[in-house]
Formats: C-alpha cells, structure tokens, sequence
C-alpha cells in the first residue's frame, strides 16, 4: 500500500501542543518583564523624589532645618520620605532622609537610606 504524501493527523496534533506550550512560555516570560519593568520604573521615581528632596535640604540646611517627610505620587502614593537633622562633629550638620516604599501588589522594595552631612561654619 503505497502512503499519501503529507502529514497524519496525529503529526498535526503533536506540532500545535509543542507550538502551544512554546507560546505559553514566550506570554509567561513577557508579563513577568512587564511587572519587573514597572518595579524599576517606581524605583527610579522615588529614587528622583529622594534624590530631589536631599538637594533642596542641602540647599537650605544650615538656615532652617526641621524634620519632616512627604509622600511620593505616581498616580497614588508609591511611597514615603523622611527626613531629619542631627549635629554632626565641628558645628556641620548631618540629614538622614529613608525612602519606604508602599507595598503594592507586588513584592515592597526595600526601604533606603540617604546620609549627607553639611558643613555649616
């Protein structure tokens, strides 16, 4: 008996479950670049924010320093900043400014912190 030219049914079948395991996979790893991208983009806002705040407490620490914080918005609050003065050795003065990130769906960042101390004379 001589066999038709082509595929059987069962080829078919096996080729469409590999090709579908292997798309599977493709759409696992892309949403799993899409949550990681979105971690890295609220890390660098408040890594900005914080970065932003320390300078405008540079700017103003050795005239007016007061403890204090505010929230960081990215559409809603992602996270929060405080800050607060010490004296440091030879009349300089030391702001300690912690960035905590809000937990979100996913996983929180951990919290950072920022030490910068002025000379004040």
């Amino acid at each position: 008996m001589k066999r038709a030219n082509g595929f059987t049914l069962l080829e078919v079948l096996v080729a469409l479950v590999v090709l579908t395991l292997g798309l599977l996979g493709l759409i696992a790893q892309t949403a799993t670049l899409v949550r990681a991208l979105a971690r890295v983009r609220r890390a660098e806002t408040i890594t900005t924010a914080a970065a932003a705040r320390l300078e405008q407490l540079r700017a103003t620490g050795c005239v007016a320093r007061a403890n204090g914080g505010e929230v960081v918005q990215q559409g809603s609050v992602i996270a929060r900043l405080d800050w607060s003065w010490s004296a440091a050795a030879d009349s300089s003065r030391r702001v300690v400014l912690v960035a905590t990130p809000r937990a979100t769906p996913q996983p929180a960042l951990p919290p950072e912190t920022l030490t910068m101390v002025l000379p004040c004379g």
